[in-house]
């Protein structure tokens, strides 16, 4: 029994075109999945959009060629994301879905790893390093912060402070780890600040209105009127706040990239890592981490 796909190509027409599905990628594809299929006189990759029982194409319908991913790349959330900019911003859904994507989603990226001090003992600390000063100093630096100290952070006690720490770690006096190194692709380092914000009776207000309509879970459209300075960026922390509240996620978009340092590095002190950018700037390595 023959298999049919309608598939999306990222180019600027709504139409979307069907094809025939070889056996060997029956078991491997779905909404969502990315091919590669004849497109005119080109190969192009495309997106899985639907399965039609009966195409309603009379002409050759021909076969797609190979497959560019194992498995969908796209969950039912994304997809329905997708669908609904393609529908609300009246762009073809092949377009939208080269936006969201990678390009080179298939792409390995493995974020550099840092190394990581923690003390571990302080008997006999001085008979062992009463000649070693600037071991000694890091030893009593890492006890004195109780906590994991990158290694990059003790400079300051030491001209070579990997070396040192690597002497101490084979003596039992530290332990060394190496961890994933985060790409900051913030432009800000900040972990999440918890402070109460005091709401001017006009913020206070916006929010008693957008709060309840954010709890429905429903799409509502809602124009936010403030000259700049005027408070707005905190209507809008604390609006993600409340979707974060009900298992929910929120995009933040912005009307040119000059804003996203000043913008990311706000939300970043109060949500942290659970800030994730995409923008045009970003390279293949970043995008491809920052999707998976």
């Amino acid at each position: 029994m023959s298999m049919f796909v309608d598939i999306a190509f990222p180019i600027s027409s709504y139409n979307i075109f069907t094809y025939s599905v070889p056996q060997e990628f029956r078991s491997q594809i779905g909404i969502g999945s990315r091919v590669i299929a004849p497109l005119g006189k080109r190969r192009t990759t495309g997106i899985i959009v639907s399965f039609p029982k009966n195409p309603v194409f009379t002409g050759t319908i021909k076969n797609i060629e190979s497959l560019v991913d194992s498995h969908p790349v796209l969950d039912k959330t994304l997809w329905k994301l997708i669908h609904w900019m393609s529908t609300y911003y009246f762009t073809p859904i092949g377009q939208v879905a080269k936006t969201v994507l990678p390009a080179q989603l298939s792409m390995k990226y493995s974020p550099s790893k840092k190394w990581m001090a923690e003390a571990l003992t302080e008997s006999e600390l001085d008979n062992f390093l009463s000649s070693a000063p600037a071991q000694k100093r890091i030893v009593e630096f890492l006890h004195k912060n109780k906590s994991i100290i990158p290694v990059t952070a003790l400079k300051h006690l030491a001209s070579d402070p990997m070396q040192a720490c690597r002497i101490l770690a084979k003596k039992g006096f530290i332990r060394l780890t190496s961890v994933e190194s985060i790409p900051d692709i913030t432009g800000f380092t900040f972990d999440p600040i918890e402070k109460i914000i005091s709401y001017t009776e006009s913020q206070q207000a916006i929010l008693d209105e957008l709060i309840p309509k954010i709890k429905t879970k429903k799409f509502v459209s809602i124009l936010l009127h403030g000259v700049t300075g005027s408070g707005k960026t905190e209507i809008y922390i604390e609006a993600v706040r409340q979707c974060i509240d009900i298992k929910m996620s929120a995009i933040i978009l912005l009307p040119e990239i000059s804003l996203t340092p000043q913008i990311a590095g706000r939300f970043s002190a109060v949500f942290g890592n659970k800030v994730a950018l995409w923008h045009s700037k970003m390279t293949p390595g970043i995008r491809v981490w920052t999707w998976k």
